[in-house]
């Protein structure tokens, strides 16, 4: 790394530049209202822009204020985030919005120390709400910044690595300590990362920092930022009971810290045998002599620590008498079809609802 180029106002002024006429045009861009920025950035976690901007006006439409979102319940919030993915998102805007009501006015903190005290608002999220919204001078560290930094100043340094953060915000803090517009800053290198020095085919032709940047100079742009670690997933295997008659389905709510937390999903057997899982559930409602009939088969949920291998089997009972009996065997709740569609739910069975259909 050229250390040098860390205390050349090149880079940061270019950038802003850059991004005073380029940025891209956002909703969320022409407000400094903490709470449209705070859920413009949770939205935007493990979202690309142009499925989160399609939720973050919905979003906003429906919960306009952190009151608004305070009073409201889980339910309705799940149901806004249906096939966003990663709930407990949502579960955490919640929690954080009552916080918010019953200790700060209804109102986000203005610095990042206390915004990072909140549920489900990270280092980076309380950086650019701080700086976006008051100025802050703290830079946004992400995949985003590691990947412009590491090529434009050639840094070989491994991302994966536990202390890489601290690493990257510190290189940021030198880069970023004659600046006077931090907020802009932060967008600028988010936006530049997002549009121009993007992980694959980055667009170097039209990137104004070319000249300067060491990764382009030696050949290294692809090779930039250095991630080596490897996730071991675990694979588990999920059998899902549909018990239904004409109009309803029998259903549970997942509990416990597990995947999908409060989600709603047809009867669960989990093993990785489908005959010994079928065999386990027929012997539980053996009393009812019911026939299960497989009707879709090795569906994946990829997450980010595990791979979830799923079937799903039919049981369908026209006699509602025996149908609220199981219900009641079984512990589960019913609900109506209609109604099942539109509740939050783990997004392979939404798949599997939206094709059965």
């Amino acid at each position: 790394m050229n250390k040098n180029k860390l205390n050349d106002l090149t880079f940061s002024s270019k950038l802003t530049g850059w991004y005073k006429k380029e940025k891209r045009m956002l909703p969320f861009r022409k407000t400094k209202d903490p709470y449209k920025i705070w859920v413009s950035e949770v939205i935007l976690q493990q979202t690309q822009m142009i499925t989160g901007l399609v939720y973050y006006k919905n979003f906003i439409k429906k919960f306009p204020t952190i009151q608004s979102l305070s009073s409201s319940s889980e339910n309705k919030i799940y149901s806004t985030w249906k096939g966003l993915g990663y709930y407990n998102r949502a579960k955490n805007l919640l929690k954080t919005a009552k916080i918010l009501t019953r200790k700060h006015n209804g109102k986000l903190p203005k610095n990042s120390k206390d915004l990072i005290l909140l549920p489900g608002i990270g280092k980076y999220t309380a950086a650019a709400i701080a700086s976006i919204c008051y100025n802050e001078k703290i830079p946004v560290v992400d995949a985003n910044v590691y990947r412009v930094l590491s090529r434009y100043f050639g840094i070989f340094y491994n991302t994966a690595k536990s202390n890489s953060y601290n690493h990257y915000y510190n290189i940021s803090k030198s880069i970023t300590k004659n600046i006077s517009k931090m907020g802009e800053y932060n967008q600028a290198i988010m936006d530049f990362g997002a549009t121009i020095c993007t992980p694959k085919k980055p667009l170097c032709k039209n990137c104004l920092l070319i000249l300067d940047c060491e990764a382009y100079k030696t050949n290294g742009v692809e090779k930039l930022p250095i991630k080596k670690k490897r996730i071991k997933k675990t694979k588990r295997f999920f059998n899902y009971f549909i018990i239904e008659n004409k109009n309803s389905y029998l259903v549970q709510k997942r509990k416990k810290k597990d995947v999908w937390l409060n989600l709603l999903e047809f009867f669960l057997v989990e093993d990785k045998s489908l005959k010994k899982a079928k065999i386990y559930f027929l012997k539980k409602l053996k009393l009812f002599e019911l026939k299960a009939k497989l009707i879709s088969k090795n569906n994946k949920a990829i997450l980010s620590h595990q791979i979830i291998n799923v079937n799903f089997l039919s049981i369908y009972i026209n006699d509602l008498v025996v149908f609220n009996k199981i219900k009641k065997h079984l512990k589960v709740q019913k609900i109506k079809k209609r109604r099942f569609k539109k509740s939050a739910t783990p997004k392979v069975i939404d798949n599997y609802l939206n094709s059965a259909t």
